[in-house]
């Protein structure tokens, strides 16, 4: 597992660690496996065992199954891609396609303003899979690592909110559990 990505997370954002579940929360993956067709990155799946749902700073929505209700996770991941899949159809996805087609996205998150974040797959596998963002604004904009590293970066001012508001992330950044 990505631990050590997560764990610069938690360092980014000492007040994720106030949600975190007390023992691995023990979420069945073969299911969603079965289910969708995809293996998740090993840092998701890290951080969704340890963290329910969450919000960073009333903006961002990180999406990750619950224990017992992963079929609602599915329903909720075959809408997104289905969304992606219309916006593709219309012409306006940029050239960007849903999973299963090579290189296609995958989400794991969204914000209160409409943006939705995304994986861009990768034929060699999960963990070379990159961040794709597309802003309510409809620019995309890409970050070349991992969920956990992605949000680390904004946390810590590394990587630029690129589509995003300028002023995000705040100082001192709140989490509420979803």
């Amino acid at each position: 597992m990505d631990e050590l990505s997560l764990q610069q997370l938690e360092e980014e954002l000492p007040t994720l660690v106030d949600i975190r579940a007390n023992e691995q929360r023990r979420i069945d993956w073969n299911f969603i496996t079965e289910e969708t067709g995809i293996v998740f990155p090993w840092d998701f799946m890290a951080l969704a065992e340890a963290y329910p749902p969450f919000t960073v700073d009333e903006f961002l929505g990180i999406r990750v199954p619950t224990p017992g209700e992963e079929q609602y996770f599915v329903s909720g991941l075959r809408r997104l891609l289905h969304d992606l899949t219309d916006l593709r159809d219309s012409g306006m996805s940029h050239g960007y396609v849903p999973f299963p087609e090579p290189g296609g996205l995958v989400p794991w998150g969204d914000s209160c303003d409409g943006d939705v974040f995304f994986w861009r797959t990768n034929p060699r596998g999960p963990e070379s899979w990159t961040v794709l963002v597309s802003g309510h604004n409809d620019d995309w904009c890409e970050f070349k690592g991992s969920l956990t590293e992605y949000l680390a970066g904004l946390i810590s001012g590394m990587v630029k909110p690129d589509g995003l508001p300028p002023d995000f992330p705040g100082a001192t950044p709140s989490i509420e559990a979803d």
